[in-house]
């Protein structure tokens, strides 16, 4: 790391302080020099100094009687604890040892953060390659172990029972919504985003890693039990996701795929989870919660045939699409679903009479040849805009 950087310190202090500065090797070999005719010469005395990690000084008689040293300061670099080189500033050294701990302490701040820099970045490739892995998985074809082990690796057992999510990053503010979209402004954002994800899921039992295009996808660990009350723990950390997104003008749409209580299973529950998102999002219900589990039949006319589908749609709704008031009637066929045996009910969830919503309901059976009060027609209605949607 000393070697890539050592060029860029050296110009960069003598820019500051104006006296050439120069940074060796563990073995002496300046490596680095704002003045170049130095590079890859032996600088004796950096020998002595990394030897027993001191400061030396060398005067202008001394400095006569080695070959290609001039007079200064001399001091170690260290990194880790480690002695990785040595830094030293040319000049009187009455006048230039002021500068000397100060440029040390420089240097190794800047080696220190560029090595969490480039670990964190490494980190954060491993952990996409991981997910990247957990989504190509054949789980007929590939060994199990070897995922696994890879998730060991960087500190997460996928034996653990796990739900993926897939976060996809929006905004009702345009502003926002520039940056999201504008590579120059994205980095800020990123780092607000992966620290609100590691405040809701955090560390070792979860891990989360950005997918690109605003999309990201989590695993949090979740409790063995397969009754209902699962999923009530991660729902609470996705309103805290969104509880803090919104803070900073963004709102995410959340697919959450199923229970996965092996790692076959958690790549499993990752395609759920994108599943539930597309569905989601093409429902045009951004900033909630889509789970696979609520959307088990669209799920399953996904597998339909596109032009048939589109064909049946067709059929069934096109003179009800040619209505005026079309969204109206959608919105009471779609409230009639959901508590189709009590018309008093529907009626006082849509703030009409009851004779209103019966001139509804006869409104659609004129429209659409299914009359809603019949079971059977009212799910081939019901398929019919649930193809629609997927297939828009």
């Amino acid at each position: 790391m000393l070697k890539r950087f050592a060029q860029v310190i050296c110009e960069t202090t003598h820019d500051i302080i104006d006296h050439h500065v120069l940074i060796t090797d563990e073995g002496a070999v300046i490596i680095g020099s704002s003045d170049p005719l130095r590079l890859f010469t032996v600088h004796e005395p950096s020998i002595l100094v990394m030897r027993h990690r001191i400061e030396t000084y060398t005067d202008a008689e001394e400095a006569a009687r080695l070959e290609g040293v001039k007079q200064g300061v001399t001091l170690p670099v260290c990194l880790a604890g480690e002695v990785v080189g040595s830094i030293a500033i040319a000049g009187d050294h009455r006048k230039v040892a002021r500068y000397g701990h100060l440029v040390q302490k420089q240097a190794e701040l800047f080696l220190r953060e560029q090595l969490i820099l480039e670990s964190t970045v490494a980190r954060e490739r491993a952990l996409r390659e991981l997910v990247g892995d957990i989504a190509a998985f054949a789980p007929e074809q590939d060994d199990l172990d070897i995922l696994a082990t890879r998730g060991r690796e960087l500190g997460y057992d996928l034996e653990t029972p796990r739900v993926c999510l897939i976060l996809e990053l929006g905004s009702p503010d345009s502003v926002v919504l520039d940056r999201l979209n504008d590579p120059l402004r994205q980095s800020a954002l990123r780092s607000d985003v992966a620290d609100i994800l590691r405040s809701a899921f955090p560390e070792p039992s979860n891990f989360s890693s950005e997918l690109g295009r605003n999309r990201y996808a989590a695993f949090p660990a979740v409790e063995i039990s397969e009754g209902p009350t699962w999923f009530k723990p991660v729902e609470e950390r996705c309103r805290k996701c969104g509880s803090m997104a919104a803070e900073i003008g963004l709102i995410f749409t959340i697919g959450a795929g199923t229970h996965a209580k092996s790692v076959e299973e958690l790549h499993y529950s990752y395609c759920d989870a994108w599943k539930a998102l597309s569905i989601g999002l093409r429902k045009n219900e951004p900033g909630r919660i889509h789970r696979i589990g609520a959307y088990l039949l669209e799920d399953l006319l996904t597998t339909v045939n596109i032009k048939k589908g589109k064909r049946f749609s067709q059929k069934m709704l096109g003179r009800l699409k040619k209505l005026p008031d079309r969204d109206e009637m959608l919105k009471t066929f779609q409230a009639w679903c959901e508590s189709p045996c009590s018309p008093g009910s529907v009626a006082e969830t849509l703030n009409i009479h009851r004779n209103t919503l019966h001139y509804r309901l006869d409104k659609i059976h004129r429209a659409t040849g299914a009359d809603p009060r019949s079971f059977k027609q009212a799910f081939s209605l019901y398929i019919a805009l649930a193809l629609e949607m997927l297939h828009e």
